[in-house]
């Protein structure tokens, strides 16, 4: 049985109250990596503001980094059976406000500028822009 270790990048506790994927539904949106090291925490930890701007809150769901959050147990195991991390072929998913997958990516064809991107154009978004929130 694979052990998944579950990180959280980015929150303003050290727990995350929120049990299922659901809990996160029109609050924010999920990215998901199936997997992360040091040199994805220092990298999104660069990208700090950015991602905040669009209420994002990241997950790692294997691997290690400096910065570990536990977060509830039923959400771990709800992220790991939604994504099922695949060593071979990491990918990075977003999920948008409204619970869905909006995107999924191979780790080596991500970059936050698509993320942004592709976020950006999202009509939800693009609402948040013009209210400038």
């Amino acid at each position: 049985m694979k052990t998944v270790v579950l990180l959280t990048i980015f929150s303003s506790c050290m727990l995350f109250a929120e049990s299922k994927i659901s809990d996160f539904q029109w609050k924010n949106r999920l990215l998901i990596l199936s997997q992360g090291d040091d040199s994805w925490v220092e990298k999104l930890d660069a990208q700090r503001a950015r991602l905040e701007e669009r209420d994002l809150k990241v997950f790692i769901l294997s691997g290690a980094g400096k910065t570990k959050f536990p977060a509830a147990p039923e959400l771990v195991k709800a992220l790991a059976e939604r994504f099922a991390p695949d060593p071979e072929t990491p990918k990075i998913h977003l999920i948008g406000k409204d619970g869905r997958t909006v995107l999924d990516w191979r780790m080596e064809e991500f970059s936050f500028e698509k993320l942004y991107a592709s976020i950006d154009r999202m009509p939800m978004r693009q609402r948040e822009m013009r209210e400038k929130r």
